[in-house]
């Protein structure tokens, strides 16, 4: 099954997107293909699908990725307003240091350019605070 949590063979799912094959037709696909490539490591996708003006530490990235295991996607909320389009998903992941699972919680912002949707940039949100009773 594919990594992105869509119930379809990764085959026909995201892994089209990531060899070039198929560009994503709305930010929630890019999103979705994005999750996919940092599973199996494909930073290159990562790099390629991301708008040049945004302001990426690669080298942090890069580290990440690779130390970490990515175990769920799940789309909380999708939208598109002209070029610019949003999404708000959770992706829960273990680190090689720490199998201890952590929910990434983002919202990320995307931009049509040329016809291309690309990641803008990403605000972590932030979870309410764990309750001591």
């Amino acid at each position: 099954m594919c990594h992105c949590g869509s119930d379809q063979k990764f085959e026909t799912c995201c892994q089209p997107y990531l060899k070039g094959k198929k560009i994503a037709e709305t930010p929630e696909i890019l999103m979705r293909s994005r999750y996919s490539a940092f599973c199996v490591k494909d930073l290159d996708y990562i790099r390629k699908t991301t708008d040049p003006q945004a302001d990426i530490d690669w080298k942090s990235n890069r580290e990440w990725a690779e130390n970490s295991d990515f175990k769920s996607l799940e789309i909380l909320n999708s939208s598109i307003d002209g070029n610019k389009g949003s999404v708000e998903f959770k992706a829960v992941y273990v680190t090689n240091q720490d199998p201890t699972p952590v929910i990434h919680h983002e919202l990320s912002k995307f931009r049509k350019q040329a016809g291309t949707w690309l990641f803008r940039d990403g605000r972590t949100v932030p979870q309410p605070a764990k309750s001591t009773n």
